[in-house]
């Protein structure tokens, strides 16, 4: 057990932006071990742990709810009440944290603009990927992160993780070629590709006639055509049907009507992330 802060420790994995939570004891008559720090434990998803919550049978079960929760699609921060053997109640709070999710752009082009922009408004992160200086720019992508580069050299400059969602919109054949070869080995629980069907096919057999040949289950997180049915003809309209899709795919829904739905925006019961 490493007994530095637990609360430094919590600080410097969201300053990283890696997931973790902070237990806090908010029984401040419970049995506390002088060793443990200040009631707190710091809990990583790998298992790392800091501080101590001075109940070991307490911290047991913590850590494992820890985990768990760790793993849900959309953790949120609560309290727990932990019953104890000798018949007390310990409440804890569970403070959740986990990186914003991100969505990267590969192609810079007129229709990239919108969804850029719509990502940015609701709040996440922003990559946008292309080498032309002029296209990707501050000016056309303001609040974006920019990375001038082809997708093929940009493996030291970005992370991605399985909070990113891509959208392959390059406009160039082999681009995006090289950029499928980029992603979709990555975990990325979304790899959306702009183009017809026949597009997409043509792009996965050059690939494995050059020996990438990806498995069923990778090849499902590519959504190609990208974004959902709803008759989207501008580069406005578009945006909207690709994020809508990626939000549907987040929180672990199929994207349809309302209409007639008993429950109106109801929280999806998927517990792993995709």
């Amino acid at each position: 057990m490493n007994h530095s802060s637990a609360f430094d420790r919590w600080l410097a994995f969201i300053n990283d932006e890696k997931p973790c939570v902070l237990a806090t004891s908010l029984d401040m008559s419970a049995p506390f071990s002088s060793k443990g720090g200040s009631r707190r434990l710091f809990i990583s998803p790998e298992g790392v742990l800091a501080g101590c919550l001075g109940v070991g049978e307490a911290q047991t079960q913590i850590i494992e709810l820890a985990k768990k929760k760790l793993k849900q699609r959309n953790p949120k921060s609560e309290t727990v009440i932990i019953s104890l053997s000798d018949g007390r109640e310990l409440p804890i709070f569970l403070d959740v944290y986990v990186p914003r999710s991100e969505i990267m752009i590969f192609g810079a082009g007129h229709d990239a603009i919108p969804v850029a922009r719509y990502a940015l408004s609701v709040g996440w992160k922003t990559t946008v990927v292309d080498p032309r200086p002029y296209y990707n720019s501050e000016e056309r992508f303001p609040g974006a992160k920019r990375i001038v580069a082809d997708a093929g050299k940009v493996s030291d400059q970005v992370r991605i993780t399985d909070r990113t969602y891509i959208i392959v919109m390059n406009h160039h054949l082999e681009r995006d070629q090289e950029t499928l070869k980029f992603v979709l080995p990555s975990p990325s629980p979304y790899i959306g590709v702009l183009g017809p069907k026949r597009r997409r096919e043509r792009m996965l057999r050059v690939l494995q006639e050059e020996g990438h040949v990806f498995a069923k289950e990778t090849l499902k997180r590519m959504h190609s055509p990208v974004g959902l049915d709803i008759g989207s003809e501008t580069p406005e309209e578009i945006a909207i049907s690709i994020l809508a899709e990626i939000i549907a795919v987040k929180n672990g829904h199929s994207g349809g009507f309302l209409q007639d739905s008993p429950h109106i925006h109801r929280t999806s019961k998927m517990i792993n992330r995709l």
